[in-house]
């Protein structure tokens, strides 16, 4: 009888060396899984750029969806004094400051003008991204030689910090929201500041909870899963934790969550669209919960609805 293979779930932090995209990752890694393994990133990191990289494997691939909210962090270098068709060192350079009107920028100058894009703010993405527009990625039309129009995207910047400043040069830790291109961010800075400016070199810190100080090197993940060593795997609730928990006590709630009935919730579960939903300490699935009306009464009950349900995980 042949054996059942029994394929491996949970996320990888992954530090992304450069030179690589994100699918070359997910590719050197699915080399290494057993066949049928599905593997996928949480969100596009560019190719020159290295840091944090989270990767689902097997059933977290369903939980990808829930990352688009995390908030990230980034170290970024800038250099003032000249504007690029691709926002960063690496693409053809499109205008360059007066030498004297750069020299007459100064580090106060370029302080003041920070907190103009903190908060919430618009942000055009460069042409050479991974945004979509008419079925197509914005690169592929870069790379054909299009350049079309983008509408500004809002966008949340949390955090802007100086942790160095010798100018033309400055390295910046950026928090913001997904979907923040740095390389926009410098971009704009750099047009506020009248001399123009590009991204030189860039570093993803954190992708909530997962952070770069944890994050494995890719030649030592693939080592490990080429041996067949899963326990570089962490596991799927890791990946959710930033969603509320609900445990049901009572086994009936567990069959009926599990055959995808609504369970009735005490009222002091919390209302929300996504939540993770446990059984005895172990992780049943995502959730959502919601009020409703009882139609025998005034009263509301708190209902929970299974979305997703990945019974059999630890």
């Amino acid at each position: 009888m042949t054996e059942q293979i029994v394929a491996p779930s949970g996320f990888l932090n992954i530090y992304k060396p450069a030179g690589y995209t994100s699918h070359d990752v997910v590719a050197v890694l699915r080399r290494h899984l057993p066949r049928g393994t599905k593997v996928g990133h949480t969100g596009t990191l560019d190719p020159q750029a290295t840091g944090v990289l989270p990767i689902c494997v097997g059933k977290a691939t369903r939980l990808a969806e829930y990352f688009t909210a995390l908030p990230k962090t980034y170290l970024g270098e800038l250099m003032l004094g000249a504007s690029t068709d691709t926002y960063d060192r690496w693409g053809n350079i499109v205008a360059e400051s007066d030498p004297d009107k750069l020299t007459a920028v100064s580090e106060d100058d370029f302080l003041a003008v920070l907190p103009e894009f903190c908060g919430v703010i618009e942000q055009v993405p460069p042409m050479v991204s991974a945004v979509k527009m008419g079925g197509k990625k914005l690169y592929q039309l870069a790379r054909a030689g299009v350049e079309i129009e983008r509408p500004p995207r809002r966008v949340q910047i949390f955090s802007l910090v100086v942790e160095q400043l010798a100018l033309p040069r400055a390295v910046l830790r950026v928090n913001c929201s997904s979907g923040t291109y740095i390389r926009s961010l410098f971009h704009d800075i750099g047009a506020r500041l009248g001399v123009g400016a590009y991204l030189s070199a860039l570093e993803r810190l954190a992708v909530g909870v997962f952070t770069a100080e944890n994050a494995l090197p890719l030649a030592e993940a693939e080592a490990m899963l080429a041996h067949g060593d899963y326990s570089v795997l962490l596991p799927l609730d890791m990946g959710i934790s930033h969603l509320p928990r609900i445990d049901l006590a009572d086994e009936r709630d567990y069959h009926s969550a599990l055959c995808g009935r609504d369970v009735v919730l005490g009222l002091s579960e919390p209302e929300a669209a996504a939540c993770r939903v446990y059984y005895q300490g172990r992780l049943l699935g995502i959730g959502e919960t919601c009020y409703e009306a009882q139609s025998c009464a005034c009263n509301e009950m708190l209902l929970l609805h299974m979305d997703k349900v990945l019974a059999g995980t630890k």
